[in-house]
């Protein structure tokens, strides 16, 4: 969902886009941390600990050259200097709320290395389990959106602010969860199963099914949530990411496990096409 978040960021307004940004910018670099596979667990960890001093206290942090990291990565942590620069150039407000969220992400990152560290495939043993973790890595971001709206615009949204709080937690975690959906069978091949009580192939097509109907519940107050919102580019760049989490979903719905496996995609074309139903919905 990365990509379709960083689509939204172009075309959310000046104020709103400056915090929601540098955000984005920190948690892909806690991302890319906590993806270094050339690195061993126990180091990342470590590093992303590091890390959230850097952020919110300052503390000198240097990343190790790692190989294997995209060309976007290695520009990405070559600047984290700029970025907690640009973090220090916010409202004393939303720095807060940008260090917080930020946290909330690297907590539930080192989770994940903890929950994964073991030998063969790791699975979750329960649904609070997966719902906590798509909270601390997602849901919180919805959290972190609504609260830079709520405090930067008295008309940000037509819904009361806790209505907000609530649908825009349950955004962010279903974009979460469509991402775990989605990367299913390769995560199996890296010792991880997120779907608790799922071993078999059988098994993972059955709670995948139980998992989209969650996702789809998420994203219907996802829609509620765009539709609240006061201001066009608002409403535009907040549905744009709901609109290709369900078409995301209504193909793994449908895949095969060799389609899974080849990992369902979303073309550019229907992403274009989505941005041109966002647009209408924007304005109705």
């Amino acid at each position: 969902m990365s990509r379709s978040f960083y689509l939204s960021l172009r075309f959310l307004p000046k104020g709103f886009r400056a915090p929601t940004s540098v955000g984005y910018l920190l948690a892909r670099a806690s991302d890319t941390i906590a993806d270094a596979g050339q690195l061993g667990i126990m180091e990342r960890r470590d590093l992303l600990v590091q890390f959230v001093k850097f952020v919110t206290e300052g503390i000198l942090f240097q990343m190790p050259e790692v190989k294997g990291l995209a060309e976007g990565e290695k520009v990405l942590m070559s600047k984290l200097g700029d970025c907690v620069a640009a973090l220090g150039n916010l409202p004393d407000w939303q720095q807060v709320s940008v260090r917080k969220v930020v946290g909330i992400i690297t907590e539930g990152q080192c989770w994940d290395l903890d929950r994964f560290a073991g030998e063969g495939v790791v699975s979750l043993n329960s649904d609070a389990e997966l719902r906590t973790y798509t909270y601390q890595v997602a849901g919180c971001v919805g959290e972190f959106w609504t609260e830079i709206g709520i405090g930067g615009r008295g008309d940000f949204a037509r819904a009361s602010d806790d209505e907000m709080m609530r649908w825009g937690k349950a955004y962010g975690r279903s974009l979460q969860l469509i991402n775990i959906l989605r990367d299913v069978p390769e995560d199996r091949k890296n010792g991880r199963c997120y779907l608790p009580g799922a071993e078999t192939r059988e098994q993972l097509l059955r709670e995948r099914q139980r998992w989209i109907k969650e996702a789809h519940k998420g994203l219907d107050q996802a829609e509620r949530y765009a539709r609240s919102l006061n201001g066009r580019r608002m409403r535009f760049g907040t549905v744009l990411p709901a609109m290709i989490g369900r078409k995301t979903l209504s193909r793994l719905e449908v895949a095969s496990w060799e389609d899974w496996e080849a990992r369902v995609k979303i073309s550019r074309k229907e992403v274009y096409g989505m941005m041109v139903k966002a647009a209408k919905f924007a304005i109705s």
